[in-house]
């Protein structure tokens, strides 16, 4: 076992003391738990991955990587997750709005499908979207749904709707939450325009039966009642152990990848080391300031709403809607690569040099 855990030494470093270590290893195995033995195998390989033993911020910046590489690339493999999930299907919509609300009339109801699990301005994701991607509207960029609503309720009062609905959840069989309140639209406090109480009110109630999720929207508009429900699916189970194994892959790969290119620029020109630091420092930047800003707003978010599915991962990330910095930064990325990448002349052998 001890052989293959060498694994996590460079190539170079294993040849030079593999064998040592091996030797060392298994002369204090009759004296050492192994478990600790092969803990300390894994953690000295991966420090000298990064080179630079004398450095005291080279594990940080290698952490700061790795950790956004994984969590990249758990979002990538929960988003294929998503694409193998069950379509939507407007007759299950159907169905569901005919069990709660039989002897209402309905003013608008989806009857064709999606056409895929995530759309963009209501289409597929396509080359001709690109803009809208990367330049301002990528939060639209989202699960598709189906909708239908209603011209207008009973105009009773909102504890009664509520009440109705509850019991027409249960009828059928979901599990719900508890309603929601918002504002319709906000306003200045201290504007004399500004009146609150009469600010018509959103309430939304989530309704889960199966994979299907139900998003059912009340405005109160003071006079009469309105409705919406939205369709979507749960998140598939597969997700969760996919991304589990997409992210310990992402951040091992990232933690191999930084220690190739530490090694390689550890040996080059002042001016190519700082070129590539210089670099790689702005990519973090761009890639972790839309992760620093998104990720407390939607765990505020969560904390405020119940969710019977939690927003999508990459959406914790500021993906897509700052899909652009995160762009910019791998391109920055790439070129700190092509210099660390560059050949560099490796020091004489002294022994040599003098015979």
């Amino acid at each position: 076992m001890h052989r293959w855990l060498l694994l996590s030494y460079p190539r170079d470093y294993r040849r030079k003391r593999g064998a040592e270590i091996l030797e060392t290893v298994h002369d204090i195995a009759p004296t050492s738990r192994g478990a600790r033995v092969a803990a300390d195998l894994v953690r000295h390989g991966l420090r000298a991955r990064l080179g630079r033993p004398a450095s005291r911020t080279v594990v940080v910046w290698a952490s700061i990587f790795t950790v956004a590489c994984g969590l990249f690339a758990a979002s990538f493999g929960t988003w294929l997750t998503w694409l193998g999930s069950r379509p939507l299907d407007h007759r299950e919509l159907a169905a569901a709005v005919s069990q709660l609300y039989p002897d209402k009339q309905v003013s608008d109801i989806d009857t064709g499908d999606p056409p895929s699990v995530f759309i963009i301005y209501g289409s597929p994701l396509s080359w001709s979207s690109a803009s809208d991607l990367l330049l301002g509207d990528g939060g639209e960029y989202s699960l598709a749904g189906l909708g239908a609503s209603f011209a207008q309720l009973p105009a009773d009062s909102r504890p009664q709707v509520l009440a109705e609905l509850r019991q027409r959840l249960e009828a059928a069989g979901w599990d719900y939450t508890e309603p929601v309140y918002s504002n319709a639209y906000d306003c200045i406090p201290d504007d004399p325009r500004c009146d609150p109480a009469a600010i018509p009110t959103n309430i939304t109630v989530y309704a889960q039966r199966g994979d299907d999720v139900l998003d059912i929207a009340i405005n109160d508009d003071n006079t009469t009642p309105k409705m919406s429900i939205a369709m979507s699916r749960s998140t598939p189970w597969s997700a969760y152990p996919v991304g589990v194994v997409a992210f310990v892959l992402g951040t091992f790969s990232g933690w191999c990848l930084f220690g190739w290119a530490s090694r390689r620029t550890e040996g080059h020109h002042p001016l190519v080391q700082g070129s590539a630091k210089f670099l790689f420092g702005f990519a973090m930047l761009l890639w972790w300031a839309p992760i620093l800003f998104s990720a407390p707003l939607m765990l505020t978010h969560h904390l405020r709403e119940p969710h019977f599915r939690w927003h999508l991962p990459w959406e914790w990330l500021g993906q897509p809607a700052l899909s652009l910095p995160f762009l910019c930064g791998c391109v920055m990325l790439v070129l700190a690569l092509g210099l660390a990448a560059l050949p560099h002349r490796q020091p004489v052998d002294q022994t040599v040099a003098h015979r």
